[in-house]
């Protein structure tokens, strides 16, 4: 008997890196039930098979699988299996990651980045690469076979019927938190201190430049932006630079944003729900919580760059926190003061509050309320901030 040993795991960023192949894969399943699936896979549009698959018992199941022609997959996925098909690119990595591959999916399940680890020991295996972030393996909704009838960015709908638009934010069965500029005064730190650095680096950058350009955004993104626009690269070890020195200021300068404590217990007394989604990675995430005192109004409700593979104005941080925190995105408000962030709110379908404390409201037209201070954002929520 054909036996697959098989772990699953969420990912943040760091393995792309690490590709040296990629394959184009779309399936279908004839039966995708959780005691058996039957599958016909194509791949490159040049290889078929059809796999069998049994029972799941922790990293384990029975697995058969057979060449088939591939004339005929195409008209079974076309003819015999329930529409949409799963979508996915899988990228075989080597070097030190040799043996593990990373499924990036697009069409219904978009957003959703897996790793596996396919290997006969792979129950064994303790160490884990850096960029995995939580093993699904046993959480059978990330079953290829359940994404094709259960696609991951649907999980979050909390009603049988379609997701009605958010009318107003008080009504919120989800708040989402952007941190920097919203619940931690950070921006003015961080903004100073890259417009310090690029400078340095022989790309002259004001403090208003920064706030005006790269708000909102990671380093990932001013990189890119600076390589199209002059052709150059930032210089090797200027991320690393840049965090040293944002850590020290952190350490020394950062306060919470006036007033968000009071809103955050106001929305813990009213029963609210609310969590982080933060373009920082996680470590400086972690960081500005514990200096500021705010870490313990979140516990482990904090999501960040390091979950996803595309970061804002992609909607995948926001979609991934919903999923998380079991809401429709339809009723999440996401509270936000850069406008990446409001894009990446509008993306997810998501209603969103510009916060304009330190960003012209102008820039944040988009966004469906702007409030300029955590009084107008207690407002808007339909919160009391004094008991």
């Amino acid at each position: 008997m054909g036996v697959e040993t098989e772990r699953k795991f969420l990912v943040g960023r760091g393995w792309r890196e690490t590709v040296v192949r990629t394959r184009e894969v779309r399936q279908g399943y004839l039966s995708d039930g959780p005691e058996r699936a039957v599958r016909v896979r194509i791949t490159d549009g040049t290889e078929a098979v059809l796999t069998v698959k049994g029972p799941r018992d922790g990293a384990r199941r029975a697995e058969f699988e057979y060449p088939v022609p591939l004339a005929d997959a195409e008209e079974i996925l076309a003819r015999l299996c329930p529409q949409p098909l799963v979508l996915k690119r899988r990228h075989y990595l080597g070097g030190r990651f040799d043996g593990w591959t990373v499924d990036e999916f697009y069409g219904s399940n978009s957003g959703l980045v897996l790793a596996e680890l396919d290997a006969e020991d792979a129950a064994d295996v303790v160490d884990l690469p850096e960029w995995v972030t939580e093993e699904v393996t046993t959480d059978l909704r990330f079953d290829n076979a359940s994404l094709h009838s259960s696609p991951y960015p649907t999980w979050a709908t909390v009603t049988a019927s379609a997701p009605r638009p958010l009318r107003d934010p008080a009504d919120a069965e989800l708040v989402i938190f952007d941190n920097d500029g919203v619940l931690v005064d950070s921006e003015p730190i961080a903004n100073s201190v890259l417009a310090a650095l690029l400078t340095e680096a022989g790309f002259p950058t004001s403090y208003e430049d920064s706030v005006r350009r790269y708000m909102g955004g990671t380093l990932d993104r001013v990189r890119a932006m600076l390589r199209a626009e002059t052709g150059r690269e930032l210089p090797t070890g200027f991320t690393e630079h840049y965090r040293a020195r944002l850590i020290e200021a952190f350490e020394r300068d950062l306060r919470p944003v006036a007033g968000m404590a009071d809103v955050l217990r106001a929305l813990s007394r009213r029963g609210t729900p609310f969590c982080i989604a933060s373009s920082s990675p996680r470590d400086r995430l972690a960081l500005g919580l514990r200096v500021t005192g705010l870490g313990s109004f979140f516990e482990d409700r904090v999501y960040c760059a390091d979950d996803v593979t595309r970061g804002k104005p992609a909607p995948d941080l926001f979609l991934h926190a919903a999923v998380r925190m079991g809401v429709d995105p339809a009723h999440a408000v996401v509270v936000e003061d850069s406008v990446p962030g409001v894009d990446a709110a509008t993306a997810a379908g998501m209603t969103s509050i510009g916060y304009a404390a330190l960003t012209p409201a102008d820039r944040l037209s988009a966004a469906t309320r702007v409030v300029r201070d955590t009084a107008g954002l207690a407002v808007e929520l339909g919160l009391k901030l004094s008991e």
